[in-house]
């Protein structure tokens, strides 16, 4: 299988230089291959949530580096913003990632800044990806509402939207506590097929 992300001896300290400076992040090398389906399971403050921030630029490496498709995202002339339209990052409180208006324009907000602008063809996208997610029926009457509190208090609804969102977007996805608010809503096979019949494969 093709490699897809690589983390070479990476480390990543909060604050260096700083008498409270932190250190998330210890010689960490691993690799990630397309179709793979990879969870990071630590205790709060493990650094998982540091770790998953380099894949798309969001944090810079202290020592060592991250390669996205075989290009390092900080060498010397990289275009950070490509690197952005190949791997999305659901963050772990989704409410973070829901900034339109509605919910049909926060799940359409990924076509759009790929140069989609036709309102049926993003309507379409739009439906589909519902269909996708299972919720079509939940959400089809509320597309016009806030994507913001649809789901009693719990961020269930708002997660899977961000995800949705993040589907529409990249090549390659890497999710913080995905599951956190889904675990009564997705067994691992339900999940799977969701990202297959949006184009992504799971092995």
């Amino acid at each position: 299988m093709e490699e897809i992300i690589r983390v070479e001896n990476l480390s990543y300290i909060y604050n260096q230089g700083m008498p409270d400076a932190t250190k998330a992040l210890d010689d960490v090398s691993f690799t990630v291959e397309e179709g793979d389906f990879v969870g990071i399971i630590g205790s709060t403050g493990s650094g998982k949530s540091t770790l998953i921030s380099h894949f798309n630029g969001l944090n810079r490496p202290t020592s060592g580096r991250v390669l996205v498709d075989g290009r390092d995202l900080w060498e010397q002339g990289a275009d950070l913003r490509s690197f952005r339209f190949l791997v999305g990052l659901v963050m772990q409180y989704p409410e973070y990632q829901l900034f339109e208006e509605t919910c049909a324009r926060d799940i359409a907000y990924g076509p759009r800044t790929h140069g989609i602008h036709r309102k049926a063809q993003l309507d379409e996208i739009v439906e589909s990806s519902l269909r996708n997610a299972a919720i079509w029926d939940e959400l089809k009457d509320r597309l016009k509402k806030s994507a913001l509190g649809l789901s009693g208090g719990s961020n269930a609804g708002e997660k899977r939207k961000a995800l949705l969102k993040k589907l529409n977007l990249p090549e390659h996805m890497s999710a913080n506590a995905m599951l956190q608010a889904l675990n009564l809503l997705y067994t691992r096979e339900e999940l799977e097929q969701m990202l297959n019949e949006s184009g992504i494969e799971c092995d």
